[in-house]
């Protein structure tokens, strides 16, 4: 082979070399979260198992991917439970980002606070759904967090969220009081 052939292949794969590294990084950042900040469908091992099962404990809550309401609203949690500031920000409609990180403030801060939080995380459980629209669903949910030694607070049944669908991936938008007429077109959630 020629020099001339010679430095025309080294060109060709450090050219390649570094595309493939590029490429290579590029699916490194989707995986390790920079996606849940997206409207991008992610579907982890978890996702369909996610019901109206109740999940007790920090240890229980997974990134459910966000391909259902359920899973997504799960995720939020985990992501919380998890300080991932990125995730959370990330799981509300476009048009709540800003009024969600005035709520949050900068990421030190949520860490912080998500940390000391779920510290008295005791169980989280979605109990019904209604379809509100091709892409809105709403969860009926309830939380528990323990507020001192021998006392839980539950928020039981009082919660419920809406869920837009964007791209193939469910997003949190209003929470909105739970009041026994909204039962009215729900459908409990399905028991494992």
């Amino acid at each position: 082979m020629s020099i001339c052939e010679q430095r025309c292949q080294t060109t060709y794969m450090k050219k390649h070399t570094v595309t493939n590294w590029a490429a290579s990084s590029l699916a490194a950042l989707f995986v390790s979260g920079c996606s849940h900040s997206s409207s991008i469908p992610r579907t982890t091992p978890d996702t369909g198992r996610i019901q109206g099962q109740y999940i007790a404990g920090i240890t229980q809550l997974v990134d459910a991917g966000n391909t259902t309401p359920e899973a997504a609203l799960e995720s939020v949690f985990w992501a919380s439970a998890n300080g991932n500031y990125d995730a959370v920000i990330g799981s509300y409609i476009p048009q709540m980002r800003k009024e969600v990180e005035g709520w949050y403030g900068d990421k030190a801060k949520f860490i912080a606070g998500q940390q000391k939080k779920f510290e008295r995380f005791k169980g989280l459980q979605i109990v019904a759904h209604k379809t509100v629209a091709a892409d809105k669903v709403e969860l009926r949910y309830y939380f528990e967090f323990q507020t001192r030694p021998g006392q839980t607070i539950t928020n039981r049944g009082d919660q419920v969220v809406s869920m837009v669908k964007i791209g193939g991936a469910w997003k949190t938008a209003q929470k909105t009081d739970y009041t026994a007429n909204w039962d009215e077109g729900s459908q409990p959630e399905p028991q494992p």
